[in-house]
């Protein structure tokens, strides 16, 4: 758990959000491919509160009462999901370990959004909220790809499917995306929140860009995992955007954002505008991000 630590504290001390993020991805590091599992093994179900809060009073940043508890809980939460994770590479719950692991994920996200409303998280923390959603997305996926695969061979019976194994209703086949689209949102209109805050109390937004996980980046993550092509339900990207709009005045402009999350989220709301039949800004926001994303940006085609 040394590893981790040291660089949690040391994103304390110096504020750096994407460090700190770092700290809670459930994957290793290229040049650090043993990383979890070591983390993982250095404790066990019945030590791993006492552990990491043993390790969290080892701060040159001293942390209230209130963040100490918080970020126990997460690291907690997280511990448990680096389990579920290497369980399943060793073979263990292969059937349904998407799912546990996004269960497990899933605690971690609510438990880091928590912590702004009761524990006072600082705003440059936000790129945590961001590292979570990114992996509740891709955790839901893959999940829903296991209920569904579990559907067509039999193993769950499905209300209403009589039709056969190919019919699976398109709730139910996307039912862990549409929980996470659910939980990102949560947090993308906490992000925008946090961002009023960071720029009311704060040096120049400029400075800050490099420090904070900004809405426009949680956005992306909400609007990508309400995408109506999935989930049939755009109801939960404009609740997002409503939340921007309404912090507008105290957010930065766009331009200001890194052009990779501009792209993203010009895309999905200029998809969002032509879906509602409003072609005129569909082709404004579609236009603009065509216009600045990357020539080497294959994915985007």
């Amino acid at each position: 758990m040394d590893t981790i630590f040291q660089a949690f504290h040391l994103a304390q001390y110096q504020g750096s959000g994407h460090s700190l993020a770092a700290t809670l991805t459930p994957i290793s590091p290229p040049h650090d491919p043993t990383l979890l599992r070591r983390f993982y093994n250095d404790s066990n179900g019945s030590a791993i509160e006492t552990d990491i809060q043993r390790y969290l009073r080892m701060t040159q940043s001293p942390l209230s009462k209130a963040e100490s508890t918080a970020w126990r809980d997460i690291y907690v939460a997280y511990w448990k999901v680096i389990g579920e994770i290497l369980r399943a590479e060793t073979g263990h719950h292969r059937d349904d370990w998407a799912i546990k692991v996004y269960e497990a994920w899933k605690e971690v996200t609510n438990l880091l959004i928590r912590g702004y409303s009761h524990a006072s998280f600082g705003a440059w923390t936000m790129p945590c909220l961001y590292t979570a959603g990114k992996y509740l997305r891709v955790f839901a996926i893959k999940a829903d790809e296991e209920q569904a695969s579990k559907v067509r061979t039999g193993e769950v019976n499905m209300e209403g499917d009589a039709l056969g194994d190919d019919i699976i209703p398109v709730f139910e086949k996307n039912a862990w995306l549409e929980d996470a689209a659910r939980v990102i949102n949560r947090s993308a209109n906490r992000g925008v929140q946090e961002m009023g805050s960071l720029l009311y109390n704060q040096p120049p937004f400029q400075n800050l860009l490099q420090g904070t996980g900004p809405p426009q980046t949680i956005v992306p993550n909400s609007l990508n995992a309400a995408d109506k092509t999935q989930l049939n339900s755009i109801s939960l990207s404009k609740n997002c955007l409503r939340a921007l709009e309404a912090a507008r005045a105290d957010m930065p402009p766009l331009e200001a954002f890194p052009k990779s999350h501009i792209v993203t989220f010009q895309y999905y709301v200029g998809v969002i505008h032509f879906l509602d039949e409003e072609y005129h800004r569909a082709e404004e926001h579609l236009t603009s991000a065509w216009q600045i994303c990357h020539k080497s940006a294959h994915r985007n085609k």
